[in-house]
């Protein structure tokens, strides 16, 4: 006995949903479709609105949560919505995951007063969780609540006081509140903070012409003990930029030994990068090994590596090549 495939077999999705509409894994095909269409979008949201009023039994909570976690992965935040308004008691749990989707959901969908709602409930939930007050503070600024961006921006930065999302977005609404953009004042409020990733961006955004400003600013954080493995990227290009090459092998070097991790493998190359400036290609091919060993090294940066591994073999090669005679 034969079954039809399933009409959305080719619409790519994740396995939760799959799960959920009873796409056969021997039938789907959607990790070969590159694209999808608006009018496919606006067909499966449709589908699934009409399945929800269907479906037996009646998925558990975690189901539910797990299904609008993924919709909202696959943009597509009114799925997720509908999905949330069929079961409601699931919807309106005190529960940071689900509270947290629903609020995106509908901040994507341009519903701003409930997703205000929902992030604002998630953030009581979990006020340690950065998400909600990046959400928020984008809300706000696009409604031109200035004054409440940043004051939610303060909150989240109170919760995790390196936040690089907050910090961009801390810029944008103090540049609205003074009417001008003022790198002095992020600088100021960064340094109240002790925050390295504010610090960065003050940096970045502050024009002086001296190339040492970032790093220096950096070295006051690290000298206070600061071994954030992010922090230890910041430092190392920051100390590559201003040509100081001999500090960075130590300090990736002293990181290693105080890690059972790893470290990042920005760190190896930026060690090895500084390498290859003070004239050691040998020791700069042991760091680029340990980065190719990194999972998380991205194709592009891979084939910056290999480029960086043949400059230290060629400048290591023609170290061993001796010297031709020259004759009189």
């Amino acid at each position: 006995m034969t079954t039809t495939p399933h009409r959305f077999r080719s619409f790519p999705m994740g396995p939760k949903l799959r799960a959920y509409i009873a796409v056969a894994e021997q039938d789907y095909l959607g990790e070969l479709v590159p694209h999808r269409s608006d009018s496919e979008v606006q067909a499966l949201t449709t589908f699934l609105k009409d399945f929800h009023t269907q479906v037996t039994p009646q998925p558990s909570a975690d189901t539910v949560t797990e299904l609008i976690d993924e919709l909202v992965t696959m943009d597509m935040p009114q799925a997720a919505l509908d999905l949330g308004a069929a079961f409601p008691d699931v919807a309106n749990l005190p529960d940071f995951r689900i509270q947290l989707a629903l609020g995106v959901a509908a901040m994507l969908a341009g519903a701003l007063d409930d997703a205000e709602s929902r992030l604002r409930a998630a953030q009581e939930l979990l006020p340690e969780e950065p998400a909600p007050y990046v959400n928020l503070v984008q809300i706000f600024l696009n409604q031109g609540r200035v004054d409440d961006a940043a004051l939610w921006c303060e909150a989240g930065l109170d919760a995790e006081p390196n936040n690089y999302g907050l910090w961009d977005l801390y810029a944008v609404a103090l540049r609205e509140v003074f009417g001008e953009f003022l790198p002095e004042e992020l600088l100021r409020r960064a340094e109240k903070r002790i925050s390295w990733a504010g610090l960065s961006l003050a940096a970045n955004l502050t024009t002086t012409g001296d190339s040492y400003f970032k790093a220096s600013l950096l070295e006051k954080i690290y000298y206070q003990g600061e071994r954030d493995p992010q922090f230890l990227i910041e430092m190392t290009a920051a100390l590559g930029i201003a040509g100081d090459y001999a500090k960075i092998p130590p300090m990736v070097w002293q990181a290693e030994k105080l890690t059972t991790k790893g470290l990042p493998w920005q760190l190896h190359v930026h060690c090895a990068q500084a390498q290859l400036a003070l004239g050691q290609p040998a020791t700069a091919l042991p760091e680029l090994a340990k980065a190719f060993k990194d999972p998380y090294l991205p194709d592009e940066a891979r084939a910056a590596v290999e480029e960086l591994e043949a400059e230290a073999q060629a400048a290591l090669e023609a170290v061993r090549q001796p010297s031709s005679p020259t004759l009189s």
